[in-house]
């Protein structure tokens, strides 16, 4: 593989980093990796070498801090057979850990070890090496010039093997040095800073290029996750960028009314924001959603972030709405999170392998106000763009749910930081007249298509949602200050009129 300036890469096979890297790590060069305790620097490694193997590149493990035993049992966590690799001759592990029966006395020798890493290449015909963590050889040690100068001398003996290498690293803390030493990122190519930091009462994991030598790289820091089923993984908080063309596929939203209202309804890979106070439809809309879907014979994914998965089929059979059926079917998979107990990449991560796995047409996020609630602001606002470009990118059509703190009326009709990435938005309220509590609905946005302007009375029955017709004669519902015209009469204001 050829980088973005002409420069040989090998991929790392780490989901999202070599986007990150625009192709791979620069093949045959020296990365460091850095990172205090739990990090994953470890698993980032371990990685390395096993998506090395499934590309066809053996490579060798040299371990300072752990037991090669300890080390391939916690990689079968992740579906890594790194005992296959040895028996199959595609990884060499070389067992560098201290004897503790032993006496030590005297420098390490970095000479003998570099032949020792050589000879391991040789006998896999390795391309990879990772070493783990470089910290052991330095220990002795007095001053950073020592440090470097001994470095150096190693990688001087490392570069003509051929192997891209990567050499985890100890930070003191998350604040200090990028290394223990404060040299070794001065002899390497490559550094990648691995994070842990807290933030919100939650640790939050991070990557970021420090230096690519004569590469391009992405800026910034990125959150990445540890995940059970795939070992690291960066997480996506990036809009999508080309893509193939917009559908023009009309689906229906469950209700004829509305799809009426939004110029026959929703476009197949759009993302709808249903925006009111508790209690004014917005699950329920939901719910018409999903069965439209259902019944059109598509899969639909329902994530619950408020209420669990009996309470909402409770809920749909008072409606008349029977879920269970269509779960048996494989049609319909509902999921419960409380994103109290996620973070923010864990749940992206969580609802991206979701999606690629019971691969559904249609999506239902109810509430992402919830998530909001238990998230940074810019937490919230990298999820959110993620999360819409990802979907869009699979031409998921999706459904969220955001539910405003006022039942009437309010600073803001919708949340700020998703009405900017929802292709349509439909605004649901409660109004106040002459003591009696009524509701209303307002289609705010639709891109690239005409829609209704009006805003339409409705009502919530035992089947579902009736739409009662275009309102006159009021003004103010909107901002919680509903009020007849001054052309009005209390007798005509209300529902009435040809609907749109």
């Amino acid at each position: 593989m050829t980088g973005t300036r002409g420069l040989a890469r090998i991929e790392v096979g780490i989901l999202g980093f070599d986007a990150l890297v625009h192709g791979g790590l620069p093949e045959g060069r020296s990365t460091l990796l850095a990172g205090s305790t739990g990090t994953g620097k470890t698993v980032f490694g371990l990685q390395f070498l096993a998506s090395g193997a499934r590309l066809g590149e053996s490579g060798v493990l040299v371990t300072f801090a752990e037991r090669p035993d300890d080390l391939i049992a916690n990689a079968e966590s992740f579906g890594w057979d790194l005992a296959g690799l040895v028996r199959d001759r595609r990884l060499a592990i070389l067992d560098a850990t201290p004897d503790a029966s032993a006496t030590v006395s005297g420098r390490f020798d970095l000479s003998g070890l570099s032949a020792r890493i050589g000879h391991a290449l040789d006998e896999v015909n390795g391309k990879r090496l990772f070493i783990d963590p470089i910290d052991a050889l330095f220990e002795e040690f007095s001053a950073a010039v020592e440090v470097r100068h001994a470095f150096a001398a190693m990688l001087r003996a490392l570069r003509p093997l051929g192997a891209t290498t990567v050499i985890a690293a100890e930070r003191p803390s998350e604040d200090d040095h990028i290394t223990r030493y404060g040299a070794e990122e001065f002899v390497v190519d490559n550094v990648v800073l691995l994070r842990n930091a807290r933030a919100s009462e939650r640790r939050r994991r991070t990557v970021e290029v420090l230096k690519l030598r004569g590469a391009d790289h992405h800026k910034g820091e990125f959150p990445f996750v540890i995940d059970p089923r795939c070992g690291i993984e960066i997480v996506p908080f990036s809009p999508i960028e080309g893509g193939a063309d917009g559908s023009a596929e009309r689906i229906s939203l469950g209700n004829a009314e509305l799809d009426a209202m939004f110029g026959g309804g929703m476009y197949r890979d759009s993302l709808m924001m249903i925006t009111g106070a508790t209690g004014t439809g917005k699950t329920l809309i939901g719910l018409q959603f999903m069965l439209a879907g259902i019944a059109a014979g598509e899969r639909v994914l329902y994530l619950s972030f408020e209420e669990s998965q009996w309470q909402l089929e409770r809920n749909a059979a008072a409606w008349g709405m029977d879920l269970k059926t269509p779960e048996r079917a494989e049609l319909l998979t509902v999921i419960s999170r409380y994103p109290a107990r996620l973070g923010l990449e864990d749940l992206l991560v969580e609802i991206k392998h979701t999606v690629e796995e019971f691969e559904p047409t249609r999506l239902v996020l109810d509430s992402m106000t919830a998530v909001e609630h238990n998230s940074p602001p810019k937490g919230f606002r990298e999820f959110s763009v993620g999360l819409s470009g990802y979907l869009k990118g699979r031409g998921v059509a999706t459904m969220m749910t955001t539910t405003l703190p006022n039942l009437l009326g309010g600073d803001h009709a919708t949340y700020l930081y998703l009405s900017t990435i929802a292709d349509a938005i439909l605004a649901l309220r409660y109004f106040d007249l002459d003591s009696e509590v009524r509701r209303a609905l307002l289609v705010l946005k639709v891109r690239g298509s005409q829609h209704a302007s009006r805003m339409h009375e409705y009502e919530i029955r035992e089947d579902g949602m009736s739409l009662l017709g275009p309102i006159q004669g009021i003004s103010g519902i909107l901002s919680g200050q509903a009020q007849h015209t001054a052309h009005s009469s209390k007798g005509s204001a209300g529902a009435g009129g040809r609907r749109e």
